[in-house]
């Protein structure tokens, strides 16, 4: 048979590697045949061994003997700079995706920081306002003591106090309703828009069926390091190995099965509680907290629609009683009381009720 002219020339270009796969098919079962036949041994010299057999027994490539090596030796330095220029590609891209992931590292730490920082600022900002609660609150008690007084001195006191004020008790009435409006209850925070408050360790808020608890804990802190326990009027939260950050009685009782915590982000435990009661407001999560002005409370309207009957009638009643209360009102109970009274007087004319 005609042997082919494979001996080398000047003019021979490399292939690239869309031409070269073009022989795939016919190179890798060749591969895979000679890899058995070379039984764990050194594969790639009896390939090359082949194919030189072959070029030597079927071509003329060894016709030109220097030119030959040369040519192979080119043809090899070729292949090794692709190697090397992807392996220099693929250090360059693991460099550059390090080097990325080490600035959105960065970002985040300084971002945590940040956050961390504000959370402390308002943490900080946080006890200074319990701490302030609470001296308002003892001295509200303390003003309390200091006011009682007998009832013959309450007399008196009214008495002077309607003689002077005889000409214009209606202008007085008037702006001691706008006042007691925005007025809170002494010893007593405004509720947040969430209907709760705060303490030295938490926030909370809260619906008529629930209350949530946002309790700080340290950065690191694991679930398996807290401590939370239920009981109908009891809550104990804390950290394993550490005294107890919160142990007291709850405001009101509670369905302890119905009550859950949970990891909310790196130093926040959210803590629900079911109420047993669903028809009040608590003032506070655990007694001897500061106390919120539960007249304050604005729940919100939508919520209504959800409710039965029942339960929306008493929320209804509620919040009409709280407004009552808030413009120096009678309540719905007063006011069915004073209407009772009137119809008695109405009916029995010849008693005297002056």
């Amino acid at each position: 048979p005609h042997r082919p002219h494979l001996a080398p020339h000047a003019s021979t270009m490399p292939l690239d590697d869309e031409t070269a796969a073009r022989f795939d098919h016919m190179m890798l079962p060749l591969a895979q045949q000679v890899a058995a036949m070379a039984n764990g041994e050194n594969a790639i010299d009896m390939m090359l061994d082949l194919y030189f057999s072959f070029l030597r027994r079927k071509t003329d490539f060894f016709s030109q003997g220097e030119k030959c090596e040369a040519a192979v030796k080119e043809a090899f330095e070729r292949q090794r700079s692709i190697v090397a220029k992807s392996a220099e590609g693929k250090a360059r891209a693991a460099a550059q995706k390090a080097a990325k992931e080490a600035a959105e590292r960065e970002v985040a730490k300084q971002r945590e920081a940040a956050e961390l920082a504000k959370q402390y600022e308002e943490d900080e900002k946080r006890r200074a306002r319990v701490k302030q609660a609470e001296l308002e609150r003892k001295m509200a008690e303390s003003d309390a003591k200091i006011q009682e007084i007998t009832d013959e001195e309450a007399e008196k006191i009214k008495k002077t106090k309607d003689d002077d004020d005889a000409d214009d008790d209606e202008v007085d009435l008037t702006k001691k309703d706008d006042e007691d409006f925005d007025k809170l209850t002494p010893g007593t925070m405004k509720p947040n828009e969430g209907n709760g408050g705060e303490a030295e360790h938490y926030t909370w808020q809260q619906t008529l069926q629930d209350v949530d608890v946002r309790v700080r804990i340290p950065v690191g802190t694991t679930s398996k390091q807290v401590i939370c326990e239920f009981k109908k009027t009891k809550w104990v939260f804390g950290l394993k190995g550490q005294p107890p950050m919160i142990d007291g009685e709850l405001y009101g009782e509670v369905q302890t099965d119905d009550c859950v915590w949970t990891m909310e982000d790196k130093t926040t435990v959210l803590v629900s509680f079911t109420k047993r009661s669903d028809m009040e407001w608590w003032d506070c999560v655990v007694k001897g907290d500061p106390k919120i002005d539960t007249k304050k409370v604005t729940p919100e309207n939508s919520q209504l629609s959800d409710l039965d009957g029942e339960t929306r009638s008493t929320v209804e009643k509620m919040m009409f009683d709280q407004h009552q209360k808030q413009k120096g009102l009678p309540t719905s109970d007063e006011l069915q009381k004073q209407d009772t009274m009137k119809k008695f007087m109405d009916a029995h004319p010849e008693m005297d009720f002056s």
